[in-house]
């Protein structure tokens, strides 16, 4: 059974369900130029209100138990190593990578899961030196809401090990996937985080051109939404 029929992705964003966009961008397969379908392409609007609804989201998320967060990524990692082979034929097809090239994008994507599944389970705080009759405690908390903007050559895994990693430690993420990886980048972690039961609005993935990766990262909006950007 396929997690990425075109019928759940073609002309969507996801924005914690798969919502009708505005605009579309072609789908193309590498080697033979075949359209695969139309990605929706998000703008700085887009990018605005899934900061809000993220905000909101991290806040029940990190509320959760550890135990609640580390059971998503449990079926994370069944879900991915189940439709692995399908992952890897869009690595093919999309980004023009060799079967055996993906199959390792894919194996390490796999390894990201699992080490993800520990985290939610680590320690929170650190007890510091400080002077008699006195405590003093760092405590590590969520950062809120994470923008991740990532490339094309080694798409699925150099978003995975940024998006993976920033909600196993309570936060929810806003995802800008390269245009041209889209699917293999975006699509499908959202495809498998939305199966492995990750509540809605945590994740946001808004493939877009400069327009979306300048409201991630310009000034004006960063400080109203809290959003950190993770380059990779």
């Amino acid at each position: 059974m396929s997690i990425l029929t075109k019928e759940i992705w073609d002309q969507k964003l996801f924005r914690g369900t798969w919502q009708s966009a505005k605009n579309g961008y072609q789908v193309v397969e590498v080697a033979t130029g075949e359209s695969l379908g139309q990605i929706g392409y998000a703008d700085a609007s887009d990018v605005v209100e899934a900061a809000q609804q993220a905000k909101i989201a991290q806040k029940q998320w990190w509320a959760l138990s550890y135990q609640e967060r580390q059971a998503v990524f449990e079926r994370a990692v069944q879900i991915l190593t189940e439709h692995q082979a399908e992952i890897i034929e869009w690595l093919v097809k999309e980004s023009g990578s060799l079967q055996l090239k993906a199959g390792f994008e894919v194996n390490i994507a796999i390894q990201v899961l699992k080490h993800c599944i520990a985290l939610p389970a680590t320690d929170q705080g650190t007890l510091l030196p400080t002077a008699a009759g006195k405590l003093s405690l760092a405590k590590r908390v969520p950062l809120g809401v994470v923008g991740v903007i990532s490339p094309f050559n080694f798409p699925l895994y150099l978003a995975l090990r940024a998006v993976a990693p920033a909600l196993a430690l309570g936060n929810a993420v806003v995802l800008k996937p390269d245009e041209r990886t889209a699917v293999c980048s975006g699509y499908a972690i959202a495809r498998i985080f939305e199966l492995a039961g990750l509540p809605q609005g945590l994740l946001h993935v808004l493939p877009g051109g400069a327009e979306v990766g300048e409201a991630l990262t310009f000034d004006k909006i960063l400080p109203v939404f809290n959003l950190p950007v993770q380059r990779m």
